[in-house]
């Protein structure tokens, strides 16, 4: 990847980067069903994703596409066609009725994507074959996903939604609509950012879910130690009696992962010792040029080894280690970086107290 191609950066909500909810999964006929949920360890909004099947990368890879895409149309289109709400009508109301079952009357607000199928491929990176039909499948799970917001107060109010739903027009477009809280980080809330660029060079599912994770962790210019077995249980399910072959494979998928991860100019990898990590994310410059994705401006960086002042436009708005604590075994405390949010970071309207609370729920500790 050239120094100054596109990174085409993607707001991706901190809370559902950190989740579990997108996991490399075994290439098997049937999917385990999808149980997932997030709780900040020090209090906030409780998370819990359902559904019939479980969720993989290529389905990651296609939310992280549609908020790609809402992102873009936000910022070119006149925000009442774009934004929708309780108010909407015509399509829009039909995207916001079926988000939330029916429930017209519930508050917030989300964005209404319009794409094709033929524009979903060439973001994804996959023509041809089968693509069509894998996609299908892909999009009928994420919006099978049923998504439930518990609030911290004194109500324990709760709100039930979808992942993402999808409406046929009559116009061969594909119409769309994220949660409200993936739309929120689009439009300025809380938010983490995951260049689709730098996942489409990893080949790899552990790869893309290893640069995701770390891409809602890490901000722009921050270093992080994790154990390689840490990342492990991130990723798989740690319960039961895991046969040795398989660990090894695991343990050896990740290690090659955080290979993978150091050889893109905005990584970099260290190994301090055998089993431990040091992993760099590279500040970054921004400006724009003309893109080649679609009609939509896309964002150019140019990437530095040494730590720099960063473009407003481009500045990661969450730092997921300054709520991580180090293992107990740890080498080396202070690791994790605990200074207050700078004025870049945002905040989220309906959970202040995420901004000091935010962590990982059932996370082995990073070292």
């Amino acid at each position: 990847m050239n120094s100054t191609s596109p990174l085409r950066i993607v707001r991706y909500d901190p809370a559902t980067g950190l989740s579990q909810l997108f996991r490399p999964l075994p290439k098997t006929k049937t999917r385990p069903t999808l149980d997932v949920v997030y709780r900040p360890a020090q209090g906030g909004m409780t998370l819990r994703f359902s559904a019939r099947e479980a969720l993989g990368m290529p389905e990651q890879t296609l939310l992280l596409v549609l908020l790609e895409l809402a992102q873009e149309q936000y910022a070119q289109v006149a925000r009442d066609v774009v934004v929708i709400d309780r108010r909407a009508t015509g399509i829009g109301q039909d995207l916001w009725r079926a988000m939330h079952d029916g429930q017209a009357a519930v508050e917030g607000e989300t964005l209404h994507i319009r794409t094709s199928w033929y524009e979903l491929a060439g973001r994804c990176g996959s023509h041809g074959g089968r693509s069509q039909q894998l996609r299908e499948e892909q999009l009928r799970r994420l919006c099978e996903v049923v998504v439930w917001q518990k609030a911290n107060d004194a109500l324990n109010s709760v709100r039930q939604s979808r992942l993402v739903t999808l409406w046929h027009g009559n116009d061969v477009r594909l119409h769309l609509a994220v949660n409200c809280r993936l739309a929120g980080a689009v439009m300025g809330g809380l938010y983490a950012q995951v260049s689709m660029r730098e996942r489409q060079e990893l080949t790899t599912d552990t790869a893309q879910a290893v640069h995701a994770f770390l891409s809602t962790t890490l901000r722009a210019g921050r270093s992080l130690k994790v154990g390689v077995e840490t990342l492990m249980q991130r990723l798989w399910d740690a319960s039961g009696v895991i046969p040795q072959g398989t660990l090894r494979a695991r343990r050896k998928a990740v290690r090659d992962s955080l290979v993978a991860l150091g050889r893109l100019p905005g990584w970099g990898v260290a190994w301090p010792r055998v089993e431990v990590a040091e992993i760099t994310r590279r500040a970054v410059r921004a400006r724009q040029q003309p893109g080649t994705i679609g009609n939509a401006r896309t964002v150019a960086v140019v990437l530095e080894d040494a730590p720099q002042s960063v473009s407003t436009a481009m500045v990661e708005r969450f730092d997921a280690t300054r709520f991580m604590q180090r293992v107990v075994d740890s080498p080396s405390p202070g690791t994790i970086d605990n200074a207050d949010m700078d004025d870049g970071q945002r905040g989220d309207a309906e959970n202040p107290f995420q901004n000091k609370a935010l962590s990982l729920l059932g996370e082995p500790e990073l070292t």
